[in-house]
């Protein structure tokens, strides 16, 4: 449950445990989330949070931000001109959870909204319920 901040240009931000925070307010900023249930918050200018654990959370408000999530389950959300990148994943297979869906869409307003948690779900993106 550590938590790791970057507010500088260009910092990076990373939290391996379970329920980590990596946040990165500075422009062009990165943070990680790798551990389950993490979270990742991109709030500069072109910043990317990724959340690769399972059930992680990847947000990005910083204008022209990138969030992804790609764990079991997880989720991203953006402001309007953000993007977002998500993976659906299969069932174990003896090695790994496979990859079986992936998409990308930017937040327009319109088709992807502006701070909605998304998903993947059966190849789709939707809102988290």
């Amino acid at each position: 449950q550590g938590a790791a901040s970057a507010t500088g240009y260009q910092g990076a931000a990373s939290a391996t445990g379970y329920r980590g925070a990596a946040s990165a307010t500075g422009d062009q900023g990165a943070a990680s989330a790798t551990g389950y249930r993490g979270a990742a918050s991109a709030t500069g200018y072109q910043g990317a949070a990724s959340a690769t654990g399972d059930r992680g959370a990847a947000s990005a408000t910083g204008k022209s931000s990138v969030a992804m999530a790609c764990g079991i389950e997880g989720k991203a959300m953006g402001e309007i001109g953000c993007a977002l990148f998500l993976v659906e994943r299969g069932e174990w297979d003896g090695e790994t959870y496979p990859i079986i869906h992936a998409k990308a869409a930017i937040v327009d307003g319109e088709n992807i909204k502006p701070n909605v948690w998304y998903t993947l779900k059966n190849g789709e993106i939707v809102k988290v319920e």
